[in-house]
């Protein structure tokens, strides 16, 4: 793809090779929204909106009996993180180096997965994407106080999914203190995170960015919607003296069509 220059980096294909493996590994382990949501994609980087299947009517008066609209759709964003490597890192990779230095990679791969995550998490306002957190219809039940509170709120939680007719199983996403909680044992000894598990039928993720939130949501599918044109790529931007600067590069865009499927964890 033109767009990366790729093939204008000044090093080989080993160091791509390189390069795009260890950015895998973390974009695999920080990557928790799109592992909850339905996914569509990857559709390329020509591919710029979603049709809501909306449309604003036009005040406009050109022909005499006819009426204007204008169809809604939801654009793609595109996010670029920039970052730089040694020349000489990358060339001694090439020559059977194991100790490359990839922070700056590592760093770069981190900030684009928390972008990601966030935007499907708590939406983006200025390019028309609503977070799961904010569209959120259920309501909100308090887990974080102790064992049996937490056992009491996600029963609750799901009995009001039950009456709203939203099926299980379920996704538990906790925030870094709320998720170790989970680590906690009941009067008999018993791990909390097992009832838990067992209680939503699935693990429990621990994601940063949710912060003292946590969210449960339905894995039923159709509620959650991930669309991707680009998806998370590697390209090529310049070099100066003895670094070349690379890029991470991804277009995406997300919408909640099933608001009753999400509850918040306070």
């Amino acid at each position: 793809m033109n767009v990366l220059k790729r093939s204008l980096a000044p090093f080989p294909k080993e160091a791509w090779d390189f390069i795009d493996e260890e950015a895998r590994e973390v974009l695999e382990l920080k990557l928790k929204g799109r592992n909850i949501v339905d996914f569509k994609g990857p559709k390329g980087l020509d591919y710029a909106a979603i049709n809501t299947g909306r449309f604003l009517p036009m005040n406009i008066d050109e022909v005499d009996g006819v009426t204007y609209a204008s169809r809604e759709v939801l654009p793609l964003m595109e996010i670029k993180v920039p970052f730089k490597m040694k020349l000489a890192e990358l060339e001694a990779l090439a020559r059977g180096a194991e100790d490359v230095d990839t922070d700056p990679l590592l760093e770069a791969a981190a900030k684009l997965a928390k972008a990601e995550n966030e935007a499907i998490l708590f939406g983006l306002k200025k390019v028309g994407i609503n977070g799961i957190i904010e569209a959120a219809e259920q309501e909100p039940v308090e887990v974080s106080v102790g064992p049996n509170e937490m056992m009491n709120g996600l029963l609750k939680a799901k009995n009001n999914f039950d009456n709203d007719g939203v099926k299980g199983p379920y996704h538990l996403l906790m925030g870094r203190e709320m998720y170790s909680l989970l680590y906690e044992l009941d009067d008999r000894g018993y791990p909390l995170r097992r009832k838990v598990e067992e209680l939503v039928g699935n693990e429990a993720i621990m994601v940063p960015e949710l912060n003292d939130k946590g969210l449960l949501v339905s894995a039923r599918g159709g509620d959650f919607e991930m669309t991707v044109g680009q998806d998370i790529s590697i390209g090529y931007s310049s070099q100066d003296q003895d670094e070349v600067e690379l890029f991470f590069l991804e277009t995406f865009t997300f919408r909640v069509n099933g608001p009753e499927a999400a509850t918040v964890l306070k």
